[in-house]
């Protein structure tokens, strides 16, 4: 989760009806928590990042209907800033329950149990940003088969019996990438890094042929960088984005799939090239915002996440919608420092 002041804390607290300690180690992932107090403390978070002043914890307002959203741990600000307030607030608006679980990032195993959790807890619904693994996929497929209705976010999970997907066409959003960077870049010629989360994510690995394609196809002169795993961190991102640079002077782009921009920022800025490099990421947050606009970011392909939230619950509640298999793409943005917004 993002980071937050003392006062910020402080406010979390009183809300929750918790002290700062626990709301601490909530945030920071330490163990000793009761999984009852940290779902609550997520759920004010989740609130108050979109804006919310309401004394009550969302998470356990009584309806008839409860839905249970799985949401990788660390996801970044995309997912904490954005995703999980529009989740609340949408189920707000419709009286249902919400209840978070964080299942660690990349560990197919521990979703494929929470699903199971979920089902076994009388859920109405499930969403969730998919990891591509047998293990999942039977999770999912038992769902479905037991009445509960999955949609997949973001990421969609191949083969699987999922309700449907809601998110966007990430196979052009790769190829919009591409065509920035080689835009951007004019006539000079280099070597360009792709940094990607996981494998594990579908949307990741479609990005990335869609970025590769356009390249091939329009800016030849370009060299596309072997594929580099930062597992959406910004630590990780760090470490391995600065032995690229050290190892290749020639660098002139870089496009990240996925989280974990502020580690890249880090080792552009140590040596002095964030003008120099041509750097693309997605997801406009209070992480990327200033960097785009002081120009270490060139630009930022963003979706709406409150919409998505909208359609998410609303899919999740229609019984219409869970007859028959099918995908919703979202459109998304371009972002540029001079059409940037709160």
């Amino acid at each position: 989760m993002a980071k937050f002041g003392r006062a910020k804390i402080t406010d979390v607290a009183r809300e929750a009806g918790v002290s700062t300690a626990t709301v601490d180690r909530v945030l920071n992932r330490r163990i000793g928590v009761r999984a009852e107090t940290s779902e609550r403390v997520w759920s004010v978070v989740a609130r108050m990042n979109a804006g919310k002043s309401s004394k009550s914890p969302i998470h356990f307002v009584h309806s008839e209907k409860s839905l249970d959203f799985l949401v990788p741990a660390g996801a970044g600000p995309s997912v904490e800033e954005n995703l999980l307030g529009a989740v609340v607030e949408a189920c707000r608006i419709r009286n249902v329950s919400i209840k978070f679980r964080e299942i660690d990032r990349f560990d197919p195993e521990r979703l494929a149990d929470h699903i199971k959790l979920a089902v076994d807890d009388g859920s109405d619904g499930i969403a969730l940003q998919a990891l591509e693994h047998p293990s999942v996929k039977w999770a999912v497929d038992h769902a479905v088969k037991a009445g509960v209705p999955v949609l997949t976010i973001q990421s969609d999970l191949s083969g699987s019996k999922r309700m449907g997907f809601v998110g966007i066409d990430n196979r052009a959003a790769g190829r919009s990438a591409g065509y920035l960077i080689g835009r951007f870049l004019g006539d000079r010629k280099g070597k360009v890094a792709i940094v990607a989360g996981s494998h594990l994510y579908n949307s990741h690995d479609d990005r990335e042929i869609g970025f590769r394609r356009v390249c091939r196809e329009d800016f030849s002169d370009l060299e596309i960088l072997d594929l580099v795993l930062g597992n959406d961190d910004s630590e990780d991102n760090y470490v391995k984005i600065s032995e690229l640079l050290d190892r290749n002077l020639d660098i002139v782009g870089i496009y990240n799939i996925g989280s974990g921009n502020r580690g890249i920022v880090k080792a552009l800025h140590e040596r002095g090239i964030e003008k120099q490099v041509v750097f693309i990421c997605h997801h406009l947050t209070s992480s990327s915002r200033p960097n785009l606009l002081n120009g270490t970011i060139d630009a930022v392909i963003h979706q709406d996440m409150r919409k998505l939230a909208d359609l998410v619950i609303s899919k999740l509640l229609s019984e219409q919608d869970q007859i028959a298999s099918e995908a919703t793409i979202m459109p998304f943005e371009i972002i540029l420092r001079e059409n940037i917004f709160e």
